[in-house]
């Protein structure tokens, strides 16, 4: 029941690590890049989400990692003539075939005893024994890549972000995302920071009976939960570019 409480955390202090530890989280900075401070002990650089088909400096567009020379207004013009949802069905298909792909030709060399697979087996030394609790959790890790991928939770991510960065670099709109990057960032991100030991003490309260009457614990998991939202918020306003 404890695991189920924690969300996603990185890294913070007092009492909120210790409610962490509680519920069996492995606590690791995952920040790359500049880091971004988050109030008291937290540090976050968001991975920015933005995607898109295409690149277009000097108003040419460029597929995605270079390829093809098309001007700007083509693109407009054409993609405004297909509609939104031409775009979507175009990433949904490729979408399915790259998984697909994937799941053909480097799933059974994970499985079996490719090179791949030797070297899982070297660096978690899967060959010695007793060693069978630790290939369940490397197979059954492989067995999650899969699923992970073809969930359509994440094939809906993709789509969207693919098409709203796609269409977004294409108009190429001065005022794209950014009244929502001064919400998220000037407005949202103030309010909860200024009201953070009162939201995780209410949410600590909910959780209260999960955590089997463990204030501390229950506070931690929702530190963990609140980083979790903020996280998810500055992704979103860094995908706005």
């Amino acid at each position: 029941m404890g695991q189920a409480l924690c969300g996603h955390a990185d890294r913070w202090s007092g009492r909120e690590a210790s409610g962490a530890r509680q519920c069996g989280f492995f606590l690791k900075n995952t920040s790359r890049g500049a880091a971004a401070s988050l109030g008291r002990g937290f540090l976050c650089s968001p991975l920015p989400m933005a995607l898109s088909a295409l690149e277009c400096p000097d108003n040419v567009c460029h597929s995605h990692h270079g390829g093809h020379a098309v001007a700007r207004d083509e693109v407009q013009r054409n993609l405004s003539a297909h509609g939104q949802a031409w775009c979507e069905r175009v990433a949904e298909r490729i979408y399915e075939i790259s998984v697909d792909s994937f799941c053909q030709t480097v799933m059974p060399n994970l499985q079996q005893q490719g090179w791949q697979r030797r070297h899982l087996d070297w660096e978690f030394k899967l060959s010695e024994e007793p060693a069978e609790v630790e290939r369940t959790v490397v197979d059954g890790a492989i067995n999650a890549v899969e699923s992970f991928l073809r969930s359509h939770e994440v094939q809906r991510l993709f789509v969207k972000e693919l098409v709203q960065g796609t269409m977004a670099e294409a108009s190429q709109d001065p005022l794209r995302g950014k009244g929502l990057r001064y919400l998220i960032e000037e407005e949202l991100m103030a309010f909860l920071e200024e009201r953070r030991e009162e939201l995780l003490d209410r949410m600590a309260e909910r959780m209260l009976e999960d955590a089997e009457g463990d204030f501390e614990r229950a506070r931690g998991c929702a530190a963990s939960d609140l980083h979790a939202v903020e996280h998810l918020l500055l992704n979103h306003a860094e995908a706005q570019g």
